[in-house]
């Protein structure tokens, strides 16, 4: 597979901009320690009683929230120094978010090809609004109003199990493995399930939570800006450093930042820099143009419906 995420790092333009921010498997453990912290108290306290199993579930959340960003950055290549480490720890991050990692992939190589052109872009190209019935709308407001995690659910199965998008956008080669990967996938949560349902039961409250953790971070990155559309015309991506103009960062202290997040919030720097390590982010010197405080965002934005928040734009403003 041809890794255009990669090709950043690079560019002897950017070359400078990160110079001394290279892959380091010694950050990259220190790193996991946290999520694999929460993930040992949700374990340990499963049986314990209602308080301590619902400080579990929370740690939980904490751990399943941060396995989505670590697939993200797995899936980079850019976590460890060795790919056979990025894959190991990518398949196993995405069996905890419900994405097979192949899938995973293909699919986020495409969208940081296509990023600023909304209809080429396989994760936005049917965010737009005109497409939605009044019943769906209502859902949709419903939904992002009582924080119901309507997106994440959609997002995850209805981009990364979706075999007509899957094959629509792939080659025959990639859309085959991805199959595979998909049967595989599904026969591993079929026996959890049937072996271990008491188990699966007991971790719900922690996915459910995560899953309202990661719906608010996904929908902050590029949501509710202005895109250019294709229309179907021949057109080409933007240049890596373009991108960050349609992508947002959320402002959060830099503990959170740093060792919850990874960094994640920094989506501009990210679309600027794809092949950096996370833990590097933070370092960038690049000016944050489409920046806002979590809270305050926040706010703002569950004061909106949300078909307007997430499938419409204002074209006479940069964001808001």
């Amino acid at each position: 597979m041809n890794n255009v995420m990669g090709v950043l790092m690079n560019q002897s333009s950017n070359q400078v901009k990160t110079k001394g921010m290279q892959k380091s498997d010694t950050l990259a453990i220190f790193y996991l320690v946290l999520p694999f912290t929460f993930f040992g108290i949700m374990l340990t306290s499963l049986d314990d009683n209602v308080f301590i199993y619902s400080i579990g579930q929370l740690f939980g959340a904490i751990f399943f929230a941060q396995s989505f960003i670590l697939l993200h950055e797995l899936g980079h290549r850019s976590f460890f120094k060795s790919n056979k480490m990025n894959t190991a720890f990518g398949h196993f991050f995405s069996i905890l978010v419900f994405i097979p990692y192949y899938n995973w992939l293909e699919v986020h190589e495409l969208h940081h090809k296509w990023t600023g052109w909304r209809d080429k872009d396989p994760t936005t190209e049917k965010t737009f609004s005109d497409r939605f019935t009044p019943f769906q709308e209502n859902l949709i407001n419903f939904c992002w109003k009582f924080y119901i995690p309507l997106f994440t659910i959609g997002y995850r199965f209805g981009i990364y199990w979706k075999t007509e998008k899957l094959k629509r956008h792939l080659s025959k080669k990639s859309y085959t493995k991805c199959l595979v990967e998909m049967f595989c996938y599904g026969i591993f949560y079929f026996l959890l399930i049937l072996l271990f349902p008491g188990f699966c039961l007991s971790i719900l409250p922690a996915l459910y939570l995560s899953f309202i953790i990661t719906d608010i971070l996904s929908l902050s990155q590029h949501s509710h800006i202005e895109m250019p559309i294709s229309n179907g015309e021949e057109v080409v991506p933007l240049k890596y450093k373009d991108q960050s103009k349609y992508s947002r960062s959320l402002v959060f202290s830099p503990i959170i930042s740093e060792y919850f997040l990874f960094n994640f919030n920094f989506h501009e720097h990210h679309h600027a820099y794809p092949g950096l390590p996370c833990y590097h982010l933070s370092k960038v010197q690049n000016q944050l143009i489409n920046t806002y405080s979590f809270l305050p965002w926040l706010k703002k934005v569950k004061s909106m419906k949300g078909v307007d928040f997430i499938f419409k734009t204002d074209p006479n403003r940069h964001g808001f």
